[in-house]
């Protein structure tokens, strides 16, 4: 049974608390979040007090110089957008396997060749949406408040990729009529998997927390 540790499970709510702050317009606090976050990570590595002690001190400093450094809270949106774009487009390229034809491997092992050319183009299809929520919160961040910026980017964070998921769900259902498809926990549970995988994989690192287990 998959069991998230406890610094994966602080990782998870200092990242609903960063969200709630920039939801909220609350600059300071949210770049406050953002050191006890980076804390974390260091935390992760091994260092619990070293963690501890950087994570404290980064978000004293960050709510002591919010205004400097204002800019900061816009990032991890950002980060995490252009993260996904990269890890999706990345299995693109000659001799890797594009991403949705790993997870759809996990239920169908003899993926035949027409399944398998539409999750290739299934992945593209992710990579892009990332790459275009990247660029729409970057375009918007010069012309809104950082409350609005952060309402904006977190419903269409939200929206966008449900829509695409639940879409093609259904899409692949009326495509490929001949194959059995799983239920929707069934893909997810896929989806949970191959990325485990790919954290555990030998030059990757771990998320935060540690691993999944």
């Amino acid at each position: 049974m998959t069991r998230i540790p406890a610094l994966g499970l602080l990782w998870l709510g200092l990242a609903a608390a960063y969200l709630a702050a920039s939801a909220l317009g609350h600059g300071a606090a949210a770049l406050a979040v953002l050191g006890l976050m980076a804390g974390a990570l260091v935390a992760a590595s091994g260092s619990r007090l070293l963690g501890l002690v950087a994570g404290v001190a980064l978000a004293a400093a960050a709510w002591r110089f919010a205004e400097m450094a204002h800019f900061l809270v816009f990032l991890p949106p950002l980060a995490a957008f252009g993260f996904m774009a990269f890890l999706f487009g990345r299995t693109l390229r000659a001799g890797s396997e594009p991403l949705i034809n790993r997870i759809a491997r996990k239920e169908h092992p003899d993926l035949p060749p027409d399944m398998a050319r539409h999750a290739r183009w299934l992945t593209g299809v992710w990579s892009a949406c990332f790459a275009a929520l990247f660029l729409a919160a970057l375009g918007l961040a010069p012309f809104l408040s950082l409350e609005a910026w952060s309402r904006w980017v977190q419903g269409l964070g939200c929206v966008v990729p449900g829509a695409l998921f639940f879409g093609e769900h259904a899409y692949r259902r009326h495509r490929f009529p001949h194959r059995a498809q799983g239920s929707l926990v069934v893909v997810v549970r896929n989806v949970i998997a191959v990325f485990r995988e790919i954290a555990l994989e030998p030059g990757k690192c771990p998320a935060p927390g540690g691993e999944l287990r």
